[in-house]
């Protein structure tokens, strides 16, 4: 697929929608073989979840990898188009059927957020139900200047819905904001990373305070199955029960590590039920117990009990956002081809790849995570031991995988003739002219960051 020559001679043209972590791989790896590469990026920025949803204490890992996905994007084959949101600003038939590109990747993510599990919930949202996205996107941004988004009022004993490390995450921010704010009402002004990095008994105690002196009542997790289910740490395929074993019970030392540095009260076995609504409010939620049997949960008859809050996040993991055009099986894409990501063949083929294709919208999920060190590296991203991770490595191993078949697929068609090149080139630089975009991708980043992103 290694073809040369200027940007109007033959060529393969791909269109990517979608610029972070796998769409930035997959297109450097196209762009590196000679195809036009066009990425459409709904955001200004491309940072997709490791700006938006990997939370801000995550400083050194977070500016590692905006610059991993600059220098991937700069490559000359690439022409990014910012603020262009497939269903929006562009309709996924125009791309896959009118523009008679060579091939469509979709690695767009997963953004959406499970629907809360109790019918009528989503009437509550801004009203006391909180989605675990816009909850963290808001608190990654909040802090810049030009933030415009929603905002958010962190109220004593929010009760979150959860068990994975997303979820911790939401309990983290809670538990840290409440904390911080706490002690700004005494005439004390801390530090987030230092609370976050020493915990928050430590910190308190250099302030000559405890918790209970706060009198802040610590929000609340709670998961349907037990604490050696918790999706903490993956057990990899082919493992043996004894590894399974050993696995599943580090993450009652991860929950347990995690409780004690950020002081936050956890359930288990316990799912919600039903709403409390007060004028017109989720004033709380019932929550029921369950128990597990042969690996499936049953609720337990009459064990619902009221739990009221002023704040409810629901956490129970993101999934891809539905593309009109685009066939689903259940919450995922349907595949022609699942190992290569093939969604659909023809004049223009059309794959995914990234969280698209796993159908994985958690952080970690994007995280090396093997048998060997799924533990280690768990606990460094909660913060529950010392030092950095690798943030990204398996979606860029997944793309880099996708991209290499992907590419040698196209390798097998005729690429576009000069004329039909011109036109798409014309075509997309029109969008990003629509944008403000100019075609230098430095100059753009320099211009849409600003000086106080977290």
């Amino acid at each position: 697929m290694n073809i040369g020559g200027n940007s109007t001679s033959s060529r393969y043209v791909v269109a990517v929608v979608g610029a972070a972590v796998a769409g930035s791989e997959v297109a450097r790896i196209l762009a590196e073989r000679g195809a036009l590469v066009f990425v459409f990026e709904q955001n200004a920025r491309p940072y997709g979840k490791i700006e938006d949803g990997l939370p801000r204490w995550h400083v050194d890992q977070r500016r590692e990898e905006y610059a991993k996905i600059d220098r991937r994007l700069s490559h000359a084959n690439i022409y990014y188009a910012p603020l262009t949101r497939l269903g929006r600003d562009l309709q996924f038939d125009e791309l896959a059927d009118a523009w008679g590109l060579s091939a469509v990747i979709l690695a767009n993510g997963a953004w959406r957020d499970r629907p809360f599990p109790v019918e009528g919930a989503d009437r509550y949202v801004g009203r006391g139900l909180v989605y675990q996205n816009s909850f963290i996107y808001w608190f990654n941004h909040y802090p810049e200047k030009t933030y415009s988004g929603p905002r958010y009022e962190i109220r004593p004993g929010t009760i979150v819905i959860g068990g994975g490390l997303a979820s911790i995450d939401v309990v983290k921010v809670l538990q840290l904001e409440a904390a911080l704010r706490a002690l700004e009402r005494l005439g004390i002004r801390e530090d987030l990373l230092r609370l976050e990095r020493e915990g928050i008994d430590p910190v308190l105690k250099s302030h000559d305070l405890t918790w209970p002196r706060l009198n802040l009542k610590p929000c609340k997790l709670y998961y349907r199955r037990t604490v050696l289910d918790m999706p903490l740490a993956d057990i990899p395929g082919g493992a043996d029960a004894k590894k399974v074993e050993a696995i599943r019970r580090a993450k009652i030392k991860i929950l347990d590590k995690a409780q004690r540095k950020y002081l936050f009260d956890f359930q288990e076995l316990s799912v919600p039920s039903g709403l409390i609504i007060e004028d017109e409010r989720l004033a709380g939620i019932k929550i029921a117990r369950t128990k597990v049997e042969q690996g499936r949960i049953q609720v337990v008859p009459a064990s619902d009990v009221e739990h009221r809050a002023e704040l409810t996040i629901s956490s129970i993991g993101s999934i891809p956002e539905a593309i009109a055009g685009v066939a689903q099986n259940g919450e995922v894409y349907r595949y022609v081809d699942p190992k290569l990501g093939l969604l659909r063949d023809g004049r223009t083929a059309v794959f995914a790849t990234g969280n698209v294709l796993t159908g994985k919208g958690n952080i970690k999920d994007s995280l090396d995570s093997a048998a060997e060190t799924g533990v280690y590296v768990a606990e460094r991203y909660l913060g529950l031991e010392p030092g950095g991770f690798e943030v990204g490595e398996s979606e860029r191993r997944l793309a880099r995988e996708m991209g290499e078949a992907q590419a040698a697929m196209l390798a097998q068609r005729r690429p576009l003739n000069p004329a039909r090149v011109a036109e798409l080139l014309a075509r997309v630089r029109e969008r990003q002219g629509a944008v403000g975009y100019a075609g230098d991708y430095r100059a753009w980043i320099a211009k849409v960051l600003p000086p106080d992103l977290q």
